[in-house]
């Protein structure tokens, strides 16, 4: 390749080293996210599993994912003999980056060749790069921003495929596709476009020779892409048919179905909204190229209507189709098939390669629309002003690109956005969060507690320079710092907060003075004993057990729900839940120390009727809960309650005795455990009258009133009471009892109601 082969690309050429230079420049800003310890384990693991250890590979879902990109981070690591954590996380975030670019590049060279115009490929380039979100995560992203470059490169060697129409270049397009989907499972929506175009060609084909080379080349195509995406996965290996149905069913349905804020609302991941993808899409992404993206689509889909069947055979026209389709088909399937995506878009970061194509397709059409130079001039203005107030606004919250929002949602309130969406889930502004404790405390060494996934706060210390990192240490201490991924729990104690748009996406306090909390607590009889003892003590819950040791305290994550005595109480997302989660990781709240472990969490300032607590292992170890309890905090009320209702005569007897007093069906059981409570109720409520049933009600004839029982009763002296308000219009009969899903019940009773 000669200077005067590379001097027309001499823009595309300067913008890409300038890009290099910025990204060198704030390599060192980032810090190390939670998903990068997963996916670079997992490697290890894959690469002493191909060493001949057939155990190596570990037991959950992670071990579905595709090794195209962790595996060459991995073997470089090794090449250079990396050990120290900083060396390793820095050139994982170099490489990173560098395929970020090379995504940009080949916008930029399939931008080209779509339309044949230097300045117009060079906006394709600029749109694709400069996206805040992907841009931040073009560092750490180790599976989303490859993903995104190999879509962009499968795009590109489609149409090339396409116009070559040789068997050489299909196997090359197959090689890319399979090196797509071991990347992540949706890529097969190419996987599943280039066969369904290929019939389109051999629908319109005129004779047997034809139709026989697009025979040829799709099966091409096909075998590349099966043989590439089995290679690269080695747990395919042992068993290709049973292991390859698993894959599928397991990464198209992720079991990782955790709540997430949405438009202020908790929802499991699994049940998310039908407009989730589009909104998390339209509030984070540039509003000048989605005006230009959606000119771009309409501008495609009108050629298509125009003249249908010149679109479906015009190599240009049906590229269009594709992208659109893509985008289109991808979105779709998330919505109709209800697939598990959590943390915003990022599972679908790679529409934005289609999607940028389209937008230069629309400034295309656009500046087209203009017969004088002069206007048509202004609208590559427009589109540059666009980039540049992209990069100011990119600039302005560095290094937080990840949580970046533009002017379509309240970004000046405090706090709102942080109520209404999940902010940061990279935890990467840990490292930040060190930093300014560094800088307040220049000489001294400073002690933070390790409260995430894998010691996030270690890792994160481990990339800071040797002077400062020397001076971290991090310890289940009860004098240690808390970093918290959002606002302290408890303001009082709260040190700093790291803001962007006014929303907290980080915060550092000190913890309670855990040897008070504990000398308080052996003063008070415990609301529950298990493997901890949960004491209520000054507005706060004090966990304590002894003997006891590091291993018990990090055993998983604590769970604490707070179910209010007033629903009222709640605001925001927890309105939904019917109960505010406190859950929590032991060193953020406690310490081991004198043989025993302590911990003490701020209970809300609302009066609380009852609490639900326990422990949670780690996701992915697949073992069943240690424990969990349900616990009431002031049991006067509670049996105050029990006598009340117990005053009149049952309306039926069966595992629970049921009561009508005052407006509501109390179920009573004594004596009572929590094994008698763990299942789901259920309660069907038949009207006197239809019509009073709610609309979409009436076709079964009752009311749905199902419940969990710790949001509706509570355990204290060894008794179980629930207590569920009944509507408000005539009753004419009730079903209730207990149910486990998919085994059906576990005792039901039916009765008249006569009130």
């Amino acid at each position: 390749m000669t200077l005067r082969t590379l001097a027309p690309h001499w823009g595309a050429l300067l913008a890409l080293a300038l890009f290099l230079a910025a990204g060198l420049a704030v390599l060192d800003d980032y810090g190390v996210t939670v998903d990068e310890r997963v996916h670079r384990s997992h490697a290890i693991a894959t690469l002493a599993h191909l060493q001949g250890d057939a155990d190596a590979l570990p037991r959950s879902p992670v071990k579905f994912y595709g090794m195209a990109f962790e595996m060459p981070l991995l073997l470089v690591e090794r090449a250079f003999g990396m050990q120290d954590t900083r060396e390793i996380y820095l050139s994982r975030h170099l490489l990173t980056h560098l395929v970020f670019l090379t995504g940009g590049l080949f916008a930029y060279l399939l931008a080209r060749r779509l339309f044949a115009d230097r300045i117009l490929a060079l906006f394709a380039m600029l749109l694709f790069l400069l996206h805040p979100r992907l841009y931040a995560h073009s560092l750490p992203g180790s599976i989303d921003i490859p993903f995104l470059m190999m879509f962009i490169v499968a795009l590109y060697l489609a149409h090339r495929a396409f116009r070559m129409d040789r068997i050489s270049a299909f196997v090359l397009l197959g090689a890319g596709v399979g090196l797509l989907v071991n990347l992540r499972i949706m890529g097969v929506v190419l996987l599943a476009a280039v066969p369904a175009m290929r019939a389109l060609d051999f629908a319109f084909a005129q004779g047997w020779a034809e139709r026989k080379r697009i025979l040829l080349t799709t099966g091409a195509f096909a075998l590349a892409g099966g043989l590439t995406a089995y290679v690269l996965l080695p747990y395919l290996w042992g068993d290709l048919a049973g292991r390859s149905v698993e894959w599928w069913t397991t990464l198209s349905d992720h079991p990782n179905n955790a709540l997430q804020l949405f438009r202020g609302t908790l929802y499991e991941s699994a049940r998310f909204p039908a407009d989730y993808i589009p909104v998390w899409f339209s509030i984070t992404s540039p509003p000048f190229v989605l005006l230009l993206g959606v000119i771009g689509a309409a501008a495609v889909i009108a050629g298509c209507v125009r003249a249908p069947v010149r679109a479906l055979r015009n190599t240009r026209m049906r590229f269009g189709l594709l992208t659109v389709g893509c985008i289109a088909a991808s979105v779709s399937a998330v919505i109709l098939l209800d697939v598990n995506v959590y943390d915003g878009w990022r599972h679908l970061y790679f529409l934005w390669a289609p999607f940028s194509l389209l937008a230069a397709l629309g400034l295309r059409w656009l500046a087209a629309a203009f017969r004088q130079e002069a206007l048509r001039a202004a609208v590559y203005g427009a589109a540059g002003a666009g980039l540049a107030a992209t990069l100011l606004s990119m600039a302005l919250i560095h290094p937080n690109q990840q949580v970046s929002f533009n002017f379509f949602v309240d970004r000046t309130t405090p706090e709102h956005l942080g109520a209404q969406y999940t902010m940061d889930h990279w935890r990467h502004p840990a490292r930040q969060a060190l930093e300014w404790l560094l800088d307040r405390n220049p000489s001294s060494p400073v002690k933070v507690n390790p409260t995430d996934f894998g010691s996030i706060v270690g890792r994160n210390a481990g990339i800071l320079p040797e002077a400062a990192r020397d001076r971290v240490f991090t310890a289940t201490d009860a004098e240690a710092l808390t970093i918290a991924y959002g606002p302290a729990a408890d303001e009082e104690r709260a040190l700093y907060a790291l803001k962007v748009y006014g929303s907290t996406i980080a915060s550092l306090s000190w913890k309670a003075d855990l040897r008070a909390a504990y000398a308080a607590a052996k003063t008070s009889e415990p609301i529950l004993r298990s493997v901890f003892a949960v004491h209520h003590v000054n507005g706060a819950l004090v966990y304590v057990k002894e003997p006891c040791g590091e291993a018990d305290a990090i055993a998983g994550l604590f769970q604490l729900w707070v179910v209010p005595e007033h629903k009222s109480d709640l605001t925001g997302a927890w309105t939904r839940l019917g109960y505010e989660d406190r859950s929590f990781r032991f060193p953020g709240h406690g310490a081991v120390f004198d043989g025993k472990c302590v911990a003490s969490v701020p209970l809300p300032s609302y009066p609380v009727a009852s609490v639900r607590t326990g422990q949670w292992p780690p996701w992915s170890t697949g073992v069943e809960t240690p424990w969990g309890s349900n616990a009431v905090l002031e049991p006067d009320s509670w049996r105050a309650a029990h006598r009340a209702a117990v005053a009149g005569e049952p309306l039926a007897r069966a595992v629970f005795d049921l009561y009508l007093n005052d407006g509501a069906l109390a179920y009573v059981k004594e004596p009572c455990g929590q094994a008698d409570t763990e299942t789901r109720f259920f309660l069907h409520v038949v009207p006197e009258r239809v019509d009073d049933l709610p609309r979409e009600r009436r076709g079964h004839g009752f009311d749905n009133l199902d419940f969990e029982f710790f949001l509706r009763g509570g355990h204290f002296d060894g008794k179980c009471l629930a207590r569920v308000p009944l509507p408000g219009y005539a009753i004419a009969s009730i079903r209730t009892g207990q149910f486990v899903r998919g085994e059906g019940e576990v005792w039901s009773a039916e009765f008249a109601v006569r009130r």
